[in-house]
């Protein structure tokens, strides 16, 4: 089986049709067809389902394609590989952290590698850590630098850098600034920025005001935290949000609560990730060593 009919298969499963996907690979769908109909020659059972609204995969079609992704990244893995050892380093490195990780601890690092590699490439990539660990597995991120994942942990390399504990924070004007020793009964009825339910942060600040038989935050604004510039909307404001203590929103005048951690737990362990097993360039071991000093 050749390493180009995975990808035309591959391609077919992306887009749900053969023409779609022939006018993404730039071939005829005729010639698609064929290699489609090669593969499925090959492994002995129809990959896909048939209709006029397009092509689904077969029950066997799903799991052919999980393996296929896998082999595609192996090979992509090998030629990288094949090409550090012929030129010395890769040049491009595509890095992903999360908005919640302080950008001087990115950005330090990246300018340290380019003053080192006058020939190097950054593709950065600031999101949600979810989407980050979904882009390490796509193979479409060499690096992420992120709170250590919790799930799928065994598909991820991680290597730890630091514990960091997110906090409640407010504008710095903000009345509750003016008192200590605060529980979440003092937060019952406030504001809040916060994402999604369906984001980990999320789940955990709505168990722990349950967990004491309390209303649920009231939420004014809902946001990914894809962007700290969302943090500029509580400037001035009594929302409340969540964030680190050296994130940028410690930039836009807010500033952390005196919530003790027996309220709200909100810590964790930050580390450079990688998908378990993945080739990584000399670009990308020397980014890991360049961050993991900027963390000690």
């Amino acid at each position: 089986m050749e390493t180009r009919d995975l990808e035309y298969v591959l391609a077919v499963d992306a887009h749900g049709g053969i023409g779609r996907a022939a006018e993404s690979l730039g071939i005829s769908q005729p010639a698609l067809t064929k290699a489609v109909q090669r593969v499925e020659a090959q492994i002995g059972l129809p990959l896909f389902e048939r209709s006029a609204h397009g092509m689904t995969p077969t029950q066997a079609g799903m799991q052919f394609m999980v393996r296929a992704r896998r082999m595609r990244l192996e090979f992509d893995d090998a030629l990288k590989e094949m090409q550090g050892i012929r030129t010395g380093e890769q040049g491009m490195l595509r890095l992903g952290y999360s908005p919640s990780i302080p950008n001087a601890l990115v950005l330090d690092a990246c300018r340290q590698l380019l003053r080192e590699r006058p020939v190097a490439r950054l593709r950065l990539r600031r999101l949600l850590a979810r989407d980050l660990m979904e882009l390490l597995l796509a193979g479409e991120l060499d690096l992420a630098i992120a709170p250590t994942p919790r799930e799928r942990a065994s598909e991820f390399a991680v290597e730890e850098l630091f514990d960091d504990r997110l906090m409640v924070v407010a504008d710095e004007a903000h009345p509750l600034q003016r008192r200590r020793n605060l529980t979440l009964a003092d937060l019952v009825g406030q504001d809040w920025l916060l994402p999604g339910p369906h984001i980990i942060l999320r789940q955990q600040v709505d168990a722990a005001f349950r967990k004491q038989g309390l209303a649920a935050p009231n939420l004014r604004i809902e946001t990914d935290f894809g962007s700290s510039s969302l943090f500029d909307l509580m400037r001035g404001t009594l929302m409340l949000s969540i964030s680190g203590t050296n994130s940028d929103a410690m930039m836009t005048g807010l500033r952390p609560l005196d919530l003790g951690l027996e309220e709200l737990d909100l810590r964790r362990r930050v580390g450079v990730i990688t998908r378990a097993g993945a080739y990584l360039s000399p670009l990308a071991q020397r980014m890991t060593a360049l961050v993991r000093e900027q963390g000690a």
